[in-house]
């Protein structure tokens, strides 16, 4: 009988601690790499990201979502040339044909004035509710990402046996966006239906909150030909590898296709973050090898995806 694995669970309070021991952080560090290198998937408590900080911008995310049509239409991410605000997605089934049961995100970083606007960057759309409503708990969750991140990647480049200092220049001003999304109740019967379809994540890494007990992610394992499903626990944070990181590590970490199928009942919500890294950083792992700048990787996988160039 074929016993299906299961994403490991990782105590990252031992590395993060201050006064955690050497033995302790190489224990973590270990832990991360080999998560990394076998599913490219990891879920992590005792991460310094406060529960009631979790839960506030869940609740914002209800509130924003809550707003009329009419009001998040007006916030539409084509409004804005960094294409931040507002998207309504039409899920997809297998043979990539839309379906009525919309689900919705917000694009959201930090805010940069227009004037020093780039790809990526650039200011904000903020919703018609009170501070205390929606900007101040997406703000402060954002900065926790950003620490949350660092530490991440600090592990996971530790785990390659480079020194931290080779991080210097990707994370010096990175780009780090959160997206907010709403996955309706599905009212399709279609079972061929998903909330997102099977991709990976093009930037460095993802940290994903979850809904707790609104389950719907799942990893694809391919020495099992399955799809691992990814509980929503409370005060638990999905970390997973993207393109950009595989590349650069020569697939020493894995960037999994994973995919989400709302099986809750109800509304769920769900805040991915997505760490890019500083736009003109190479490689730090091959320093001088060549390799493209971050930016024209997520552009290339942008136009990838989007049809705009061949795929490469």
């Amino acid at each position: 009988m074929t016993v299906i694995p299961e994403i490991p669970t990782i105590d990252l309070s031992s590395y993060i601690r201050p006064d955690a021991t050497p033995e302790e952080r190489t224990g973590v560090i270990e832990d991360v790499r080999s998560a990394c290198s076998r599913y490219g998937f990891l879920q992590v408590k005792g991460h310094g990201v406060p529960l009631a900080t979790q839960r506030e911008v869940l609740e914002s995310c209800r509130r924003l979502f809550d707003l009329s049509q009419k009001e998040k239409d007006s916030l539409s991410l084509k409004n804005n040339p960094a294409r931040r605000g507002y998207e309504r997605i039409g899920e997809q089934v297998l043979d990539a044909k839309a379906l009525p049961d919309c689900k919705e995100g917000y694009y959201l970083g930090r805010e940069i004035p227009l004037k020093q606007m780039g790809f990526l960057r650039g200011p904000n759309q903020w919703p018609p509710l009170p501070e205390e409503a929606f900007h101040a708990p997406v703000t402060e969750y954002y900065e926790h990402m950003l620490r949350l991140g660092n530490s991440l990647l600090e592990i996971l480049t530790l785990g390659l046996g480079h020194d931290i200092s080779v991080l210097k220049d990707f994370t010096k001003e990175p780009v780090v966006n959160l997206k907010l999304l709403h996955y309706p109740k599905h009212i399709s019967q279609d079972k061929r239906q998903f909330g997102a379809g099977a991709h990976t994540d093009f930037g460095a890494i993802t940290i994903l909150l979850q809904q707790p007990g609104k389950d719907g992610l799942q990893v694809y394992h391919e020495p099992n030909n399955a799809w691992l499903p990814v509980p929503a626990v409370e005060d638990s944070l999905v970390i997973n590898i993207g393109d950009l990181v595989n590349k650069w590590t020569d697939g020493k970490y894995s960037s999994t296709l994973h995919r989400v199928v709302n099986a809750s009942d109800g509304d769920r919500y769900s805040v991915p973050c997505f760490y890019h890294g500083d736009l003109s950083a190479t490689n730090p792992f091959k320093p001088g090898d060549g390799s493209e700048t971050v930016a024209e990787h997520i552009r290339r996988k942008f136009d990838n995806s989007y049809g705009l160039t061949e795929k490469s």
